[in-house]
């Protein structure tokens, strides 16, 4: 019988998830709290408006509505904004780091006030299988949810239960997603270049290998 956490192709929650063997993805997860009535309504009519057209597959819809959505946690003013402090960002950052090469390899990630961006190749985890994403996000969520509680002198649920995911299918695709994940501390107003935001991480092979990171 199959675990929660084990290996799968794919499965759906709220949204899908799909891992094929050796892919990487490009994950963003967020802090925990009620979106707006009316902006979850938008998202929900502008899903159906986009289906009704038949013109887009369903991860291209997905991706649409990503974009909004991400567009709108960057702005949003009523969200909490725990990340943005230093010691509950380096938390995150910590525990990234600490299972990077263990269960994935880690190209980037860029921590937003209220949510995250990474940038992951699950690794094998036995006999051939790879780690899931269900398995990391879940290991990486209950382990900085623990001590950043102790921070906040509370209990309470800090991550919201479902991570976006997104497979990643070429080159190029990557070096859009890489230059879209650098690029949302500029894009959302917080600094005039990616280099000064104090919660970003590239590999260093990356950072030597692409012109447009210099």
């Amino acid at each position: 019988m199959k675990r929660l956490l084990d290996y799968r192709l794919f499965y759906r929650r709220s949204l899908p998830h799909y891992q094929p063997q050796s892919g990487i993805f490009f994950i963003t997860y967020r802090l925990h709290f009620d979106l707006p009535p009316d902006f979850r309504d938008k998202i929900k009519n502008r899903r159906i408006q986009l289906a009704s057209k038949k013109q887009f597959q369903p991860d291209e819809l997905d991706k649409i509505l990503f974009d909004g959505f991400d567009n709108y946690l960057a702005l949003c003013n009523t969200s909490p904004k725990y990340l943005s402090e230093p010691k509950i960002a380096k938390i995150v950052m910590q525990s990234l780091d600490k299972m990077a090469n263990k269960q994935y390899k880690l190209y980037c990630y860029c921590i937003m006030p209220n949510h995250v961006h990474i940038l992951i190749q699950p690794l094998v985890k036995q006999k051939g299988r790879y780690f899931s994403l269900a398995e990391i996000m879940r290991g990486h969520k209950g382990a900085t949810a623990n001590r950043i509680n102790k921070i906040l002198h509370k209990q309470e649920h800090i991550w919201h239960g479902e991570s976006y995911d997104h497979h990643v299918r070429s080159q190029e695709e990557f070096d859009r997603i890489l230059f879209y994940i650098i690029n949302n501390p500029v894009k959302a107003g917080l600094v005039k270049n990616y280099s000064d935001w104090p919660y970003l991480w590239i590999d260093n092979e990356i950072l030597s290998s692409r012109n447009f990171l210099k």
